[in-house]
């Protein structure tokens, strides 16, 4: 999972904390579309970070939840269809919120996102989602060239478990 293996901080939904960071600044006079999503911190044997690379830049695996999903089963679901990916063990690192609009959507959202550490395994054959590259990177280097803030940081308290 994470490069520190045994030593996360994984907490049940009950036991997280009830405020975390918010990044971006919203904007009063804009109504942001609350948009919970679950995203994977998920590691090589070399220490390398996996993160996707889109037309629209670079990001971790995972998105937005559907409306009946658990952030699990949205996680599982995400990486799945984005890169083939099996998760065999997650476990809850962190939360962080983005004011952030969607050139893909264009829509302005508050996306919420859940953090987990991911252990998975790759599809017999790479198999990627249309217009999705996988990348390996090294953590200090994708802490820098992710393209939302909130996922940046992720990957900070990742490197802390």
């Amino acid at each position: 999972m994470a490069p520190n293996k045994g030593k996360s901080k994984g907490k049940s939904p009950d036991q997280r904390q009830r405020t975390h960071p918010v990044f971006g600044k919203a904007d009063p006079q804009v109504a942001y579309v609350d948009r919970p999503g679950a995203y994977a911190l998920m590691y090589n044997a070399a220490g390398e970070l996996a993160l996707i690379q889109t037309s629209f830049g670079f990001f971790l695996p995972g998105g937005g939840l559907d409306p009946t999903e658990t952030e699990e089963q949205a996680l599982k679901r995400e990486l799945y269809e984005e890169i083939g990916y099996r998760i065999l063990k997650l476990e809850y690192l962190c939360e962080a919120s983005q004011f952030h609009w969607s050139e893909f959507y264009q829509k302005n959202f508050k996306k919420i996102g859940m953090f987990y550490l991911v252990e998975a395994i790759p599809p017999p054959r790479e198999t990627l989602q249309d217009g999705h590259t996988l990348l390996w990177k090294d953590p200090r280097v994708a802490a820098k060239i992710l393209s939302q803030e909130f996922q940046r940081w992720a990957v900070q308290q990742s490197l802390k478990a």
